[in-house]
């Protein structure tokens, strides 16, 4: 067991999810595998605003917007993004793009968004179709192209990246080589280019488990349940809003991972609570089959290949997008 209850007074960052539906049912993503009803909720505006302004004395300084539902269906996100900037918080939104149109783009760029990260998933027009469920390949790089021309003309500090994901690892350069050519150098863009992950178990196929294809990795912990960073999705139990999870990775199985709603107790309250100081005893002691959605989870694994490429400055694995801040080796900082 941890040697005595240490209190966290931190939250430097938010990954934050607007809404937990999507418009696509992309095959290698929960959403379409069966997301549970009850976490595909919107959350209200002024929940929003209420999470920030307990965060902003804890810290705050970034927000990953997405969680796991498409981001560009919160017709408040305008509002979000400027509130964000408002208060000096640097904002990052991770979308399918597929409803990133110049006009949206562009009024998102004048809320004061910092990046947008484009998630393509497939290398040409029948891969995308077949990852992404729709036949939006030409659609999407043709808005980008339109997004990228603003961006130069209007000099807005944005910044526009896409985000690449291998699909199954027995063909990994010829995948990366096609994501360079149609997608990152016909865009000229930074990018970056994952292996596969399995959703803390779910996506059991063979061809994408980290841990078979790198044997002899030790399983250490993921460091998420020691950090800073919060992670709040926009449904919840009960019809509740603002379920606090661990980590992204339990997207498909949220249910099993609550540990408090933001609209029952405050952030503090549920950073220290007995559910999530549990999750921290667990990895501390390295015990992660005595948790369900972490006992499969192959970012128990470290895998650096599986950043495949990228040509973002400062990008290494086992970063947050956004902060930067190193997920793994976190439980040191709570043992200080």
């Amino acid at each position: 067991m941890m040697p005595s209850k240490i209190y966290r007074k931190e939250i430097t960052q938010i990954n934050w999810e607007p809404i937990g539906s999507c418009n696509l049912k992309c095959k290698m993503c929960p959403q379409s595998l069966g997301r549970e009803d009850e976490f595909k909720k919107k959350m209200p505006l002024e929940e929003f605003y209420k999470i920030v302004d307990q965060a902003l004395p804890l810290g705050l300084k970034f927000a990953n917007v997405a969680g796991s539902g498409e981001p560009l269906l919160y017709k408040e996100l305008e509002q979000a993004i400027a509130y964000l900037t408002k208060h000096n918080v640097q904002s990052l939104i991770y979308t399918n793009g597929v409803l990133l149109t110049p006009d949206r783009f562009e009024r998102l760029c004048q809320a004061g968004l910092g990046v947008f990260k484009v998630s393509c998933q497939g290398w040409d027009r029948e891969s995308y179709k077949q990852w992404m469920s729709v036949d939006a390949f030409e659609k999407v790089r043709s808005n980008m192209e339109a997004n990228l021309a603003i961006l130069k003309e209007r000099k807005y500090p944005s910044i526009l990246q896409t985000n690449h994901i291998i699909q199954g690892f027995d063909d990994v350069e010829y995948q990366k080589e096609m994501y360079l050519k149609n997608w990152i150098n016909y865009l000229g863009v930074q990018a970056e280019i994952w292996l596969a992950h399995n959703w803390g178990g779910q996506y059991d196929f063979e061809k994408v488990q980290r841990d078979k294809h790198f044997p002899g990795r030790k399983r250490r912990t993921c460091g998420r349940p020691f950090g800073t960073i919060m992670e709040i999705r926009a449904g919840g139990l009960d019809g509740k809003i603002g379920a606090v999870v661990p980590c992204p990775y339990v997207l498909g199985q949220d249910s099993k991972a609550v540990l408090g709603h933001t609209q029952d107790e405050s952030l503090l309250d549920i950073l220290n609570g007995e559910k999530f100081e549990h999750f921290r005893d667990v990895h501390l002691r390295e015990a992660f089959d005595e948790i369900d959605v972490c006992k499969n989870c192959d970012q128990l694994y470290e895998v650096e290949e599986s950043l495949v490429w990228t040509n973002i400055e400062g990008r290494k694995y086992g970063q947050s997008r956004i902060s930067g801040k190193y997920y793994a080796g976190q439980e040191k900082e709570v043992l200080q």
